[in-house]
């Protein structure tokens, strides 16, 4: 994590570090792709490193398409912030994990949003969590593809939450939706949207 100020929504706060060298505002959902700034240490004086993450949006897309299906193992999750959830578990819905999570102390360095359907799977025993099947997972990707084809450089791209979101809704499959995060900017949720029905405005069918 990393305290900086958003400098699309400005909200201040930490911003979440990816495996990607990004970082991405938990308000709004922008993804920032400013070099991440860390500092060696050696016996002489210091040196200022540069995250070098090799990065693709296909590639981030994927990971948070693959969460969605539960398609990651335990481990991905710490064990901290298991025991944290743990404490008040069993969970009735996807939301009550989001609120314990959102009221987790900052000993809890990853909440993992991004794991909730994992998490619901295994903490909410009356919940059943829906999967996507192989075609499903082809369309969403090519949907994806389609959407980055579109993206005019020079502007943020759209938030990854925001396009999962958009494009389950798009395949025909909303009942997943209650188990995915959400971004919660409604003046953010409204500018990817119009950006998004624009791109896909077009498609008389889903790309297969």
């Amino acid at each position: 994590m990393n305290g900086q100020t958003c400098k699309s929504c400005k909200s201040e706060g930490l911003l979440l570090e990816t495996e990607y060298g990004s970082l991405v505002c938990p308000h709004c959902g922008v993804e920032l792709f400013e070099p991440i700034l860390r500092t060696y240490v050696c016996s002489h004086y210091c040196v200022p490193l540069y995250s070098c993450a090799t990065y693709t949006r296909l590639k981030r897309f994927k990971k948070y398409l693959n969460r969605s299906t539960m398609s990651q193992s335990q481990n991905s999750i710490p064990p901290a912030t298991w025991d944290y959830l743990l404490e008040e578990a069993p969970y009735r819905s996807p939301g009550s994990v989001v609120r314990r999570l959102k009221k987790a102390p900052k000993r809890i360095r990853k909440k993992c949003y991004d794991s909730l359907p994992l998490i619901v799977h295994h903490l909410c025993p009356t919940c059943k969590v829906p999967r996507l099947n192989e075609q499903e997972k082809g369309v969403a990707i090519r949907a994806f593809m389609k959407l980055d084809r579109a993206y005019n450089e020079g502007e943020p791209f759209v938030s990854y939450l925001y396009a999962l979101e958009f494009i389950l809704e798009l395949i025909g499959r909303s009942d997943m939706l209650p188990f995915i995060n959400k971004i919660s900017c409604r003046k953010r949720r409204s500018a990817y949207r119009r950006r998004l029905q624009k791109v896909f405005s077009s498609m008389h069918s889903l790309p297969v």
